[in-house]
């Protein structure tokens, strides 16, 4: 430490220079604001209309939109850090350092600003002494000294910094807790005394003003820490170029979700991109139609830690609306009923009901989903193959001299049957299309136009035969599809428009109810069938008896139906392959139900479904969707048929794609997820710790991530800066006797005080009175111990015991004033200086000061298989103070750590 007179005055030059460049910065963005303001309301930005404007205009008015919005975050924050920096040429320029998009301000002397998100924005990260090599610049630059801020006004509106963290060769690296009440000790010391009594009083008012190192902040917000400025390791990887694929792992605190919030809020700012995260984001290419501050998505596994994101990302100045951050479940749902048609929904098309709690599964589907993917996927595939060789098989076996060369023809593109479905099939196919189309056209209409005859006559007839018709249409029963039957009927029907309601047939209706009728009536004969008498068309066909078509028309119209259904599957191909996903998938499960693979024998309904199912056939049908766009780009063209069944992904991509708790998600999710990257760019950033995944189908090792995200670089940050070394090493214990010997290569930060207290254990206590008690104890330990009531969490092993710890505990705690807020399902309300119950279920992501497990023996119990990782994630949610209490005692697997608690915080 240098000498006490070099220390005050160093101090005591960053922080006056600190607070002036403060009112400045803020009083420039003030005016730069309302001047800004005034042109855009009378010059030549008055009345933006982003819908009638030519591009040009609509550009120039974001342009200022994003300007207005950068001087009011540094009218509130000026400036986050300060840097001396000595360029090649020895030099030495100061560098302040702000947060949030890029603002035009004027420089001031030797004092450069620039945004965090620049390279110069890098210095902020780098200790004193470290090189940074700016590319767009061409030079290095030494880093001479380095401040971090927290600035905000005081009481009488006064620019100040709680606190500051200063390093420089002088100070070595301080924490100064506000640096207006550090100038004001040095203003009250008499310099001209120099007497030992002086001494002794300036140095313990220095003591109370700084500390040496970095001092611990006390978590008293429910919320994402706000670390502005990320440390050298995570400012590395927030800066990789826009189409990276990254996993970054971590110990529970090492900032991994900050790191995330950085990246995403650079690679939005498009002044900071490079000319080739330009040229592949599409940004100056009209032809694109990227919008790119909206072409993003980011998933979290819940809906507290989406809220919880969403703050930060405020803070950060991103917007962050809910379309952009999901949760998966939400965004399943979504895809599998509004878009690939596998849920049952108003359109009618799909036709599984998705239950949370259906027992389709065995335990070895959920436990081994690649394997049971890779059979589904690999299965789908063969019988589509094998479906289309049969069809051109039988085109090439037709007497016709025109169909059967094409049948032949086809046959050759499908290949021998040990050959596996390739896009350039689908190209080859192309090619056939318009033979094709002309041929159905041409078939089509002459088996339609006997069939109309024949309603032509029956009309003719009876001139109230369609009201007639039409009547005992909307008399029938609405009809409870057979799902296996329909998949059978699609394999042979065309696609047709769904029937009309039996409410509202019409004339209209019943035409095209006869026609349909006599279709199926047709084909059945072909086939040497007979029609469901208890499905709505069979009850149609015994209505109209003999007022259809002879049996030998019949014959022969269905004869040629099955023509056209054959030549059909040509037209659209990558339809019939897609769309037909969730049908398959219903013949596969039949299938190894038999063979007692995979599924449960009985005990659920053909249209149940268990939500890793969708997820099974989204990947497949998501999967093959990318394979053929990204394979076979004619396939993309808008007059292509092929176009409207891939148009839908082209709708889901985004540019960049987040991932928040990787861990928590499947392979199979985390592949969906991959797959709405746009081509081209494919960025995807998660960030997630395996030892947290609380799921008992997540992810849970770097082999199965880059199962699903392939070439992906997974990297690791290893300083928490969360806990204290105490509940630091607690964590590490939790790890090693779950049996894990992949323990975290984890640094606590250096110059930072990471000391804490034991944590603490009750034991034989079970009634919720005594509980209660035992937590107001020592919540009131941790008040008067810090002089504040910080953020604090209770933990309780289901939705049913939230009110009720809640109640008692407010009411033990009512002579204190403190809140108690029962978090029901995980929703959070009520102020910040309150203290929250929580099933342990929805704790994953969050953080506080203190943490409480209740009844912990009891979560051993019912959860064997997890207690470990929810021990483990809870355990790591706080901060300094985290106590148990057990109904009886510890757990057998936690008695090796008893020694590491203590009763209380005295």
């Amino acid at each position: 430490m240098p000498k006490s007179k070099d220390y005050k005055e160093h101090v005591e030059l960053v922080a006056k220079e600190s607070l002036d460049v403060f009112s400045k910065i803020a009083a420039t963005a003030q005016s730069e604001l309302d001047d800004t303001r005034t042109r855009s309301r009378y010059g030549d930005f008055a009345n933006l209309n982003t819908f009638t404007l030519d591009k040009a205009r609509e550009a120039k008015g974001k342009i200022v939109q994003e300007n207005l919005e950068g001087y009011r975050n540094l009218i509130r924050e000026p400036a986050i850090a300060r840097v001396v920096a000595k360029g090649e040429d020895g030099k030495e320029t100061t560098y302040y350092i702000y947060r949030g998009t890029h603002v035009r301000i004027k420089d001031a002397e030797n004092i450069r600003l620039a945004s965090y998100r620049s390279p110069m924005g890098r210095l902020a990260s780098l200790p004193v002494g470290e090189e940074h090599w700016n590319k767009a610049k061409d030079e290095s630059f030494l880093v001479m000294e380095n401040a971090k801020f927290q600035p905000g006004k005081d009481a009488e509106r006064r620019w100040d910094s709680k606190p500051a963290v200063l390093e420089s060769k002088v100070c070595n690296l301080v924490t100064v807790e506000s640096l207006r009440a550090f100038l004001g000790v040095v203003e009250t010391v008499d310099e001209s005394d120099s007497s030992r009594l002086n001494e002794l009083l300036e140095e313990e008012r220095k003591s109370k003003r700084f500390i040496e190192g970095m001092r611990r902040e006390i978590r008293n917000k429910m919320e994402l820490r706000d670390q502005p400025i990320l440390d050298q390791y995570q400012d590395e990887l927030f800066r990789l170029p826009l189409d990276s694929r990254i996993l970054l792992l971590g110990a529970p605190g090492t900032g991994k979700t900050t790191t995330l919030i950085r990246r995403l809020g650079q690679k939005l700012d498009v002044e900071f991109l490079s000319d080739e995260e330009k040229r592949i984001a599409g940004i100056n290419n009209p032809a694109t139609g990227n919008n790119h501050s909206q072409s993003w998505i980011m998933f979290t596994p819940t809906n507290l830690l989406k809220l919880y994101v969403k703050e930060a990302f405020n803070r950060e100045g991103i917007p962050a609306p809910d379309e952009r951050i999901r949760t998966w479940n939400g965004f399943r749902n979504d895809l599998a009923r509004e878009q690939f048609d596998i849920l049952r929904a108003a359109s009618g098309r799909g036709s599984y009901v998705m239950k949370d709690s259906v027992s389709t599964l065995k335990s070895g589907a959920k436990t081994d989903l690649i394997a049971w993917f890779t059979d589904f996927d690999g299965w789908q595939k063969t019988i589509f193959l094998k479906e289309m060789r049969g069809y051109a098989k039988n085109l090439s076996e037709h007497s016709s001299s025109e169909i059967s060369p094409l049948g032949e023809k086809l046959l050759t593109i499908f290949g021998t049957e040990d050959e596996e479905l390739q896009p350039s099939m689908f190209m080859s196919l192309l090619a056939t299309t318009e033979q094709i189309q002309g041929l159905v056209k041409d078939i089509t209409e002459s088996s339609d136009k006997k069939i109309r005859s024949a309603l032509n006559l029956q009309v003719n007839k009876d001139g109230d035969f369609l009201d007639n018709f039409a009547s005992f249409i909307e008399s029938l029963p609405e009809e409870k599809n057979d799902p296996e039957e329909q998949d059978a009927d699609m394999d042979t029907e065309e696609e047709e428009e769904g029937e009309p309601s039996p409410s509202r047939v019409g004339r209209a209706g019943a035409q095209a109810y006869f026609m349909r009728a006599v279709r199926s009536q047709a084909r059945a004969r072909a086939r040497s069938r007979n029609v469901s008498k208890s499905s709505r068309i069979g009850q149609c066909i015994e209505w109209l008896d003999d007022r259809t078509l002879p049996d030998q028309d019949l014959k022969e119209i269905g004869k040629s139906l099955l023509l056209q259904s054959a030549l059909r599957q040509f037209v659209n191909p990558v339809r019939r392959y897609i769309n037909r996903i969730p049908a398959r998938y219903r013949r596969f499960r039949k299938d190894r139900q038999a063979e007692n693979r995979w599924y449960c024998a009985e005990g659920f309904s053909p249209t149940d479904i268990h939500p890793l199912e969708v997820d099974v056939i989204l990947l497949a049908m998501i999967r093959g969707a990318n394979g053929l766009i990204t394979g076979v780009t004619e396939l993309s063209n808008p007059d292509n048929p092929a176009y409207r069944t891939l148009e839908r992904m082209q709708d889901l991509y985004r540019t960049q794609v987040l991932v928040d708790e990787a861990s928590d998600f499947s392979p199979i999710q985390l592949s969906c997820m991959i797959a709405l990257a746009r081509p081209g760019v494919r960025s995807f950033f998660a960030c997630g710790d395996f030892h947290q995944s609380v799921t008992n189908w997540g992810t849970r090792s770097i082999e199965q991530m880059k199962w699903a995200i392939p070439n992906i670089d997974d990297r690791e940050v290893h300083v928490p800066y969360r806990q204290s070394r105490q509940l630091h090493n607690f964590a590490e214990q939790i790890i090693r006797i779950s049996g894990d010997d992949n323990i975290p290569d984890a640094v606590l930060p250096k110059y930072e005080n990471s000391e804490g207290v034991r944590p603490v254990l009750a034991t034989q206590m079970s009634e919720v009175s005594e509980i209660a008690n035992w937590l107001s104890q020592r919540i009131r330990e941790i008040e008067q111990s810090i002089k504040e009531l910080p953020s604090i969490a209770v933990l309780v092993n289901s939705e049913e015991e939230v009110q009720s710890v809640a109640d008692a505990l407010e009411d033990a705690l009512a002579n204190q004033n403190i809140r108690v807020v029962p978090c029901l399902n995980g929703q959070v309300h009520g102020p910040d200086k309150a203290v929250r119950v929580f099933n342990v279920e929805h704790i994953k992501g969050l953080e506080f000061e203190s943490v409480f497990f209740v009844g912990i023996d009891k979560l051993a119990e019912t959860q064997p298989d997890l207690f470990n990782k929810y021990l483990y994630v809870g355990t790591t949610r706080a901060a300094t103070y985290l106590g148990i209490t057990c109904g009886h005692d510890l757990p057998p697997m936690m008695e090796k750590l008893r020694e590491l608690f203590g009763q209380d915080w005295r």
